[in-house]
C-alpha cells in the first residue's frame, strides 16, 4: 500500500482512532480485483473526519483539500499520493455500506486488521462479473447512481444483474434531475471505458441515455460501435499521430454519438469551448472528406485541408470512417485505404513542412514592391498551398511564383 496509508494508519493508531476507521469503496474492490497498489484510497471514519484529515495533513507534510462540508470529505495530498477521508454515515461500518450504489462498492477493511467486511455479496459479484444494486432507494436518493451503475458495467465488462437492470429502466427518467457537470463527468468515463458501446445500446434500451443525450438517434450507434473498434489503434499510424484522437477523445466520441441532432443532444452537458470547437470542426469537415473520398482525391488535392487541421487529420479520419463502416462494411475499408494514403503522405510530405513559409509577406514588400491589398494574401495563400504540396521547394521558386502570379493581375503592373 502506498506511503501515505501507512503514515495515515500510524496516525489514527497514536490517537487511539485506528478501531474507528475503515478503507472501503473502491479502494477494497480494487484490492481484491488484484491491483497492485490502488489509485485511490477512500477512507471512511466514524467522528471528526474533515479535523482529523487536517491534523494528518499537517502531520503528514501533505496539502489538505475540503471536498465537502455538508457530508464531512477531505482530502490529502502528498505528491501523487491521495486519501480521501469521510464521515462515516451511520453509527456502524454496516450502516454506511448500506447507503452505497452497487455491491462491488459496498465492502470495507478495518484499518486495523484484514478482516473483509461484506454485507451484500460484493466480493462474490466481483468474482462472476456482476453489477447489482444495494437498494433502489439508494438510487432514488442521489439519481447519478443510475449512470454508475452503467459505468462500472462497461469499464469492468461486468453484466447487469436481472433485477438491478428493471430498477434502472425504472428509475431513468430520474436523470433528469443531476447537475449538468455531474452527468458530464459520469458520461466522460463511460465514453473512455472499453465496453461503452455494449453499454450504451443497454442504456438506449432502458430510456438512460435520452435523459442524458437529448435527441439522440439510435442509428449513430452503429457509428459508435465502428469508432470503438478503430480509436485504440486507428490505421498504421497510431504511434505517431494517435495523441490526435487520445486528447480529444471524449468529444471525438461524442460527436458520432451527437451527429445530427442540430446540437439537443448535447445540451445537457458541460463542454470546454476548445471541446465545442473540435465538434464543431468534426461536423464541417466530414463532408468534406466525403467529398474528396468520392473524387478519389489524392495527397496533393487535400493540402488545405492538411494546412487547416494539422495532425488533428487523424481525428478527423476516425470520424469519418466511423459513418462509413457503419452504413457500408465496403465503403468502410475504402474509406480506409483512402485515409492510409492520406495519412502517409501528410506524414512524409506535407507535416514536415508545416510552420515553414518559403517566403514572407516583407518578401513581397521587398522583393516584388507589391503593397498590403486583398492581392497580398491570396499570393502568400497560393505560394503556401504549392509548397505543402511539393510544387516549390526554395524560396527562389517561390518568389518566381508569387512574381507570375502578381504579373497575372494587369491592374498590379506599376
Amino acid at each position: 500500500m502506498s506511503g501515505l496509508l501507512t503514515d495515515f494508519r500510524k496516525f489514527v493508531r497514536e490517537r487511539g482512532m485506528n478501531g474507528f476507521c475503515f478503507i472501503v469503496g473502491g479502494t477494497v474492490r480494487d484490492i481484491l480485483a488484484g491491483a497492485a497498489k490502488p489509485k485511490d484510497i477512500d477512507i471512511a471514519m466514524k467522528g471528526r473526519a474533515v479535523r482529523a484529515a487536517r491534523s494528518f495533513a499537517q502531520q503528514a507534510g501533505g496539502t489538505f483539500v475540503l471536498l465537502d462540508e455538508r457530508f464531512g470529505t477531505a482530502r490529502v495530498v502528498r505528491g501523487d499520493e491521495h486519501i480521501d477521508i469521510s464521515r462515516m454515515r451511520g453509527a456502524a461500518i454496516e450502516e454506511d455500506l448500506a447507503s452505497r450504489d452497487i455491491t462491488i462498492n459496498a465492502m470495507a477493511f478495518p484499518l486495523s486488521s484484514r478482516r473483509l467486511i461484506d454485507p451484500f455479496g460484493g466480493s462474490e459479484d466481483l468474482m462472476k462479473g456482476v453489477v447489482r444494486i444495494v437498494s433502489e432507494e439508494n438510487l432514488v436518493h442521489d439519481p447519478l447512481r443510475i449512470l454508475r451503475c452503467y459505468r462500472f458495467a462497461a469499464a469492468y465488462g461486468f453484466r447487469i444483474e436481472k433485477e438491478s437492470a428493471s430498477i434502472l429502466e425504472k428509475l431513468a427518467s430520474l436523470l433528469k434531475a443531476p447537475a449538468a457537470e455531474r452527468i458530464t463527468d459520469e458520461l466522460r468515463k463511460i465514453l473512455a471505458a472499453r465496453g461503452a458501446g455494449r453499454v450504451l445500446e443497454r442504456m438506449f434500451r432502458d430510456g438512460a441515455l435520452r435523459e442524458v443525450l437529448p435527441g439522440f438517434r439510435r442509428a449513430n450507434l452503429p457509428a459508435f460501435r465502428a469508432l470503438e473498434g478503430k480509436r485504440a489503434r486507428f490505421f498504421p499510424f497510431h504511434e505517431k499521430l494517435g495523441h490526435a484522437a487520445r486528447e480529444m477523445s471524449f468529444p471525438l466520441a461524442l460527436a458520432v454519438l451527437a451527429a445530427g441532432s442540430g446540437g439537443r443532444a448535447t445540451q445537457r452537458l458541460v463542454l470546454s469551448n476548445k471541446e465545442k470547437a473540435f465538434m464543431e470542426r468534426l461536423s464541417a469537415y466530414r463532408a468534406r472528406f466525403r467529398g474528396l473520398f468520392s473524387r478519389g482525391a489524392r495527397g496533393a488535392a487535400l493540402a488545405a485541408v492538411f494546412r487547416d487541421l494539422e495532425d488533428e487529420t487523424y481525428a478527423h479520419l476516425l470520424f469519418s470512417y466511423a459513418f462509413f463502416r457503419a452504413g457500408d462494411e465496403q465503403a468502410g475499408h475504402e474509406f480506409l485505404e483512402f485515409s492510409k494514403a492520406a495519412l502517409s503522405h501528410y506524414i512524409k510530405a506535407v507535416r514536415p513542412r508545416l510552420g515553414r513559409r518559403p517566403i514572407t509577406g516583407e518578401d513581397l514588400k521587398t522583393e516584388l514592391g507589391l503593397k498590403p491589398s486583398p492581392l497580398f494574401k491570396e499570393v502568400l495563400e497560393d505560394v503556401e498551398l504549392r509548397w505543402l504540396k511539393g510544387e516549390i521547394n526554395s524560396r527562389r521558386q517561390a518568389l518566381d511564383a508569387a512574381r507570375k502570379m502578381v504579373r497575372s493581375y494587369p491592374h498590379t503592373r506599376p
